[in-house]
C-alpha cells in the first residue's frame, strides 16, 4: 500500500471525522467562551449530513445573519433597510461553501503532514 493510498484511507476515516468534528466544536465553544464572542460552526459531513455548533440553529442564524450584514458595503447598508434578500442568503451559502472547501484542504494538508512525520519517526502522532 503506497503512502498516497494510506493517507485516502486516513481522510475517509469515519472514526477520525468524528474526532476532528468534536475537536472543532469544542474549539468552537472555547474561543466564545474564552474572547467572549459569538461563534457558529457548520460542519458537512462527507456524507452531506450537516452539523452546527451551537445546536441550537437559531443562534447559528444570528451569528450568520451578523456575518451577512458585513458582507454588505457601509454605503448600499446605510441606502437600503430592508432585510438581505434571499439571493444575499445563497450568496452567504456559496461564501460558506468555498471556505468550508479551503478549511477541508487545509485539513487534508495537516493530516498527510502529521502521518509523513509519524512515519519519519521525528513526532508521534495526534489524534
Amino acid at each position: 500500500m503506497t503512502d498516497e493510498d494510506q493517507s485516502k484511507k486516513k481522510t475517509n476515516n469515519p472514526k477520525s471525522y468524528q474526532v476532528r468534528t468534536e475537536c472543532i466544536k469544542r474549539k468552537s465553544m472555547e474561543l466564545a467562551t474564552l474572547c467572549d464572542i459569538k461563534v457558529c460552526t457548520v460542519i458537512t459531513g462527507p456524507n452531506g449530513e450537516l452539523q452546527t455548533w451551537p445546536d441550537n440553529l437559531d443562534a447559528c442564524k444570528e451569528v450568520l445573519d451578523v456575518y451577512s450584514q458585513n458582507l454588505i458595503p457601509e454605503k448600499k447598508q446605510k441606502e437600503s433597510s430592508t432585510p438581505v434578500p434571499e439571493q444575499g442568503e445563497k450568496d452567504l451559502l456559496t461564501v460558506v461553501e468555498s471556505k468550508l472547501v479551503v478549511v477541508n484542504r487545509r485539513i487534508r494538508f495537516l493530516e498527510n503532514k502529521n502521518v509523513a512525520l509519524a512515519d519519519k519517526g521525528k513526532r508521534k502522532r495526534i489524534e
